[in-house]
Order: C-alpha cells, then sequence, then structure tokens
C-alpha cells in the first residue's frame, strides 16, 4: 500500500473522455486530451503487446513521435476491485513510487500520466531507448570476454548503490530480478534503471533481515551466472553505501541461507502450477475415455528445444491426441524400443499448426499384481511428466514433456502414454568415444581432449545439482545422459532422459548420493576411453563447492572405486545367469 505521507487528491480534467486521472497533473490531463484518440482501447493496431498475463498487460508504441510504454492493470478479482474502490491501485503506486525514488537518486522510469479508464488502471512512462532487461545483458557480456566482464563489474557496483539508496529510503520491491532492471543503449554498465514498482513497499526503517531478504531474491536470479567473488564484490558495495554494522562473510553466510529459502519457495510454487490450469499447463479430456495434462507454453528453453518457442491451447492437444491407437501406426515411425516395460517409437506429431518431433513411450507391466498398486499412485508417464518439468524449473536441462495422457475404469489404470520432445544430441558415451578414439595415425585434437573435459565437469556439477535438490535417479547412466551442441556455438549441455528412474526424497541421504555417483562411475568404466583422471575430473566438480578450498577427494575416491568394484560383480554374477537360463 502506499505510504499515506505520499498520499495526493486525485482530481478529473478529462471525464468527458471516460479517464480519470489518478496523480494531478495538468501535464498529464494535457497529454490525455491529445492521446485520448490513439489508445489501445481507441487504436490498438498502433500498438505492439510487449507481455500479457492474468493481473496486467504491457504494451509499446510512438505518441507524438516519442517512445510510450502503457501499462494496463486489470486484475478483476474482488480483492482488487475493493482496493480500487478505496482508492488503492497499482498504476497510482507505480507513479507515486517513481517519482518518490527519483527524489532518493534511485533512477526510475519517467512517469507521463496514471489514470482510470473502464474499470482497469493505465500508467503511461517514456521509452528507455534501445536498452534491454539486465539478465539479458548481463549473458551478452559474458560472450565479450574480458570488456564484458569489465562492464559486468561497472553495473554490479551502480546496482549495489542504487539498492543501498532504495533500502535506505525504506523501500522494499517484492519483485527485485534482474527482468527489472534496464541496461540503457550505452551497454557499458554505469547507468541502471529500476522498473516494475507497482510491487514495492515502503516502512519507516526496513530490518536487516527484511534487506537481506530483498537482496537474497536478487542474487538467486544471477546465482548460476554468478560467482561467490562476484557476489562479494556486490556485497562489499552496498554494504559500503549503507554504511552497516557487521562483517561481509556475517551478511554473506546469512544472504546465503535465505537464497536457498527463497530457492525452496520458488520451485514448489512452481511445482504446484504444473497440476493447476493456467497459461503453462492444462487438462484435457477426450471422447475415447483418456485424460491427461498438457503444456500450452514453457519458460525453460533448454536443449535447443523448439516447441518451447510454440503455444499450444487444449483443443489442439485433444485433437491431436484424439486417436491414441494412430499414434503408434502409419508411415514415418522408427519403433526405438519394444520390450516387456515399455513401446518407444519416434515419429513427427502435429499439434495445431506445428509439426514436433517426439518420442511416444507406452509404459507396460511386467508383474500384473502392480495393477493394484497402480490404484493407488501416479501412472509412470504421469509421474516422469511432473519430475521432467521439476527438473526445468531447477535448471537442470531434460527433453521437455508435452503431454502425458492416460485411461482409467474406476481406480483401474488401462493405458498410459508420454510424449516428450526429441533431442537432436549424442548420448554420453557416443560423444566420449568420438572425441577421445584413437584413429590410426592420428591422435585426438586438443579441441577434442578440451571438450571431453568439459563434458566430465558438468556431468559431475549436474549430478551434484541433482541431489541437491533432493532427486536421485536409480538408472544413472551414460546411456541416459545426452550432449547437446548449440548450433550457433556456446556451452555443451547435459540432457538428463529416461525419467523413470527418477524419484523426489524428502533428504537425500549420503549413501542414496554415492549410490547415484557409482552407478554413473560404473557406466564410465564400461566407456574404455574414459580413463582414471576423467572418472576424477567428475568427482572433483561434484565435491567441489564455492569458497571450499582444496578437496580431500581421496576418501571419496577410494570408497567409490570400492562401491563400483563391488557393483561390477554382481553385474557380471546377474549376466552369467541371465545366459544360463537362456541356455537352458
Amino acid at each position: 500500500m502506499v505510504d499515506s505521507s505520499m498520499q495526493e487528491e486525485s482530481h478529473d480534467p478529462c471525464a468527458e473522455t471516460g479517464i480519470a486521472l489518478l496523480l494531478p497533473d495538468k501535464g498529464a490531463g494535457d497529454l490525455l486530451r491529445a492521446w485520448k484518440d490513439q489508445l489501445p482501447a481507441s487504436a490498438p493496431q498502433l500498438w505492439q503487446r510487449v507481455k500479457s498475463n492474468s493481473s496486467r498487460t504491457v504494451y509499446r508504441g510512438r505518441l507524438d513521435g516519442s517512445g510510450v510504454y502503457l501499462k494496463h492493470f486489470h486484475s478483476g478479482g474482488a480483492k482488487r476491485r475493493l482496493l480500487r474502490l478505496l482508492g488503492i491501485n497499482d498504476a497510482r503506486q507505480e507513479a507515486v513510487f517513481c517519482r518518490f525514488l527519483g527524489e532518493k537518486s534511485v533512477p526510475t522510469p519517467r512517469v507521463l500520466a496514471a489514470w482510470t479508464q473502464g474499470g482497469g488502471e493505465w500508467l503511461a512512462t517514456a521509452e528507455v531507448s534501445k536498452a534491454a532487461p539486465a539478465d539479458v545483458w548481463h549473458l551478452q557480456q559474458l560472450d565479450r570476454g574480458a570488456e564484458g566482464l569489465a562492464a559486468i563489474r561497472r553495473a554490479s557496483a551502480r546496482l549495489a548503490q542504487i539498492v543501498a539508496k532504495m533500502h535506505m529510503a525504506g523501500v522494499f520491491h517484492s519483485d527485485l530480478h534482474c527482468g527489472n532492471i534496464l541496461v540503457p543503449a550505452s551497454g557499458d554498465g554505469a547507468e541502471l534503471i529500476l522498473m516494475d514498482l507497482h510491487r514495492v513497499k515502503r516502512r519507516r526503517r526496513l530490518s536487516r533481515r527484511s534487506r537481506a531478504a530483498n537482496l537474497a531474491q536478487l542474487m538467486y536470479d544471477r546465482y548460476d551466472w554468478t560467482t561467490l567473488s562476484d557476489r562479494l564484490r556486490f556485497l562489499k558495495e552496498y554494504l559500503k553505501q549503507c554504511g552497516d554494522p557487521g562483517s561481509l562473510r556475517g551478511w554473506q553466510y546469512f544472504i546465503e541461507k535465505l537464497v536457498n529459502a527463497h530457492a525452496r519457495r520458488q520451485y514448489g510454487q512452481r511445482d504446484r502450477r504444473m497440476i493447476g490450469t493456467n497459461r503453462y499447463f492444462g487438462s484435457i479430456r477426450c471422447d475415447n475415455g483418456y485424460t491427461g495434462r498438457v503444456v500450452l507454453a514453457s519458460k525453460r528453453k533448454l536443449a535447443g528445444s523448439t516447441a518451447a518457442q510454440e503455444v499450444f491451447t487444449p483443443d489442439q492437444w485433444r485433437a491431436a491426441v484424439a486417436d491414441v491407437q494412430s499414434l503408434f501406426e502409419g508411415e514415418g515411425i522408427v519403433v526405438v524400443k519394444d520390450s516387456p516395460s515399455s513401446l518407444v517409437i519416434r515419429r513427427k506429431l502435429k499439434v495445431g499448426a506445428a509439426e514436433i518431433d517426439v518420442y511416444i513411450k507406452r509404459s507396460r507391466r511386467k508383474k500384473r499384481w502392480k495393477a493394484l498398486l497402480d490404484c493407488f499412485r501416479q501412472s509412470r508417464p504421469m509421474k516422469a511428466f511432473l519430475l521432467g518439468h521439476a527438473l526445468l524449473t531447477r535448471r537442470i536441462a531434460t527433453a521437455l514433456p508435452l503431454a502425458v495422457i492416460e485411461r482409467r475404469v474406476g481406480p483401474w489404470l488401462v493405458d498410459s502414454i508420454l510424449i516428450t520432445e526429441t533431442v537432436e544430441a549424442a548420448t554420453l558415451r557416443e560423444s566420449l568415444v568420438s572425441w577421445l578414439t584413437n584413429k590410426p595415425g592420428l591422435q585426438p585434437s586438443v579441441h577434442a581432449r578440451q571438450a571431453s573435459q568439459e563434458v566430465l565437469w558438468r556431468l559431475g556439477r549436474m549430478v551434484q545439482r541433482l541431489h541437491d535438490n533432493d532427486l536421485a535417479h536409480r538408472d544413472l547412466k551414460a546411456q541416459n545422459i545426452m550432449v547437446y551442441s548449440p548450433p550457433a556455438g556456446g556451452p555443451l549441455e547435459m540432457v538428463l532422459i529416461d525419467l523413470d528412474g527418477l524419484s523426489r526424497r524428502r533428504k537425500l541421504s549420503t549413501r542414496r548420493r554415492f549410490q547415484g555417483l557409482m552407478r554413473l562411475n560404473v557406466s564410465l568404466l564400461n566407456c574404455q576411453v574414459v580413463n582414471h583422471a576423467g572418472r576424477l575430473r567428475m568427482l572433483l566438480a561434484y565435491l567441489r563447492r564455492p569458497a571450499s578450498g582444496r578437496i580431500d577427494f581421496k576418501p571419496y575416491w577410494r570408497m567409490l572405486e570400492k562401491w563400483s568394484s563391488r557393483k561390477l560383480r554382481q553385474q557380471i554374477r546377474s549376466r552369467r545367469k541371465r545366459q544360463k537360463a537362456t541356455r537352458i
């Protein structure tokens, strides 16, 4: 809510146009009279929609030769309607805070007008020419090398100063992330602009915990693209500007705990979104008795996903899977696997106007008594669908699960099918063999060796992230991991597939962590081109943490070798038993 010291009486100089100003500003009234025939309600063709969700829509256009952003707040909930009647609305709040923070030397967009019209709230701000969101700008600078890193350091110091001034003014930004910070065209990081101020609060004085929580929210957004040194440099500048007591390490330790707590809240919220109906996920019910969950849009565009660029509707999915049997018949179908546990095919699937290369997996039961268990639990495809999106939320690349459909008669599960997008990539084993195999008269190139070293390092980091999120994979092996190489260059990406063996634990024990490492180590032992040093590189990547210093890896390595030897003996005995049974 807007602080009482910032309240101003509104007036209505544009009543004849159905527009009521939220702030007394003669210049804004004159602008709105001049624009009345060019606003989105009267001339939608003049405006480009930039962003849209259930609560607000953002438009971009040009009025009188100048770029203008229009933000339309249209949340229709009972709470929001009541607040409007009380004179409390988001457009007014953002306009007031833009001016208030501007007076405190915090750069904000220039407000042109704030008004109500037709039951909605509108805010007009001047466009910042050729500006980029800070998260996009940050990735661009990382690709520039030394010059980009210098610009990032300047921007980090400037951002620390801006956030410190905001906190010293008693303002807490509830949606503080780099997407809400603009970097103007100069691109040197010396100038930044704070955006989206409708979700800010003002207090007489912000507590240390409130400020640390706000900083944690900001750091979480860039956590995977910054180092500990980057974060300490930012925090040091922030404390210098605020003049706060306390040590740098003490603040850093406190904020790290809050970053983890914020991450858990974010993950929980996005996991709940998967089972609801919203702009990203939906439910379908077909005439043939099949029901399921489908993807309508995706925020995560990992592993070169093309389906993530599309927007679907439930009706398009309903038409695509209306005839389930035809999914497994027709031209262009390649049978990838046909076993007692599942049937997997690859084909092109047309959903709306998009044609997607997909894998379709139909689960089968090897043991009949498991039909009783399926009455009380999720089907394997449904579980893989939900866990696949949980991995993407946690920035662990996997093939995008597009849809899951199942048919039940009462509680009895009759059929279940999972549709996932195809990832055009080689398996980990194939990639390592192609890079490290000695060809007659040739040695592996320096580039090939560096690529294999990078892949093994990234493999350890991926498993670390998997385990840190309390996810265990009982079939973690080189054949279930793919190496995606972006066509335009860039870092290699490890893609986890075949999620039937993935499970979520309340707290992953050390034993389960080591079991996952052991299975992966055994699969690398079976890949003859990976030597002792390569497997050790994977283990070191798994063990290393920020500021961990020198790692005493030998006890872990000895235990890993011991467990791997035992697993290999078990595999040999199992194969001998199968061979003996086949001969009989």
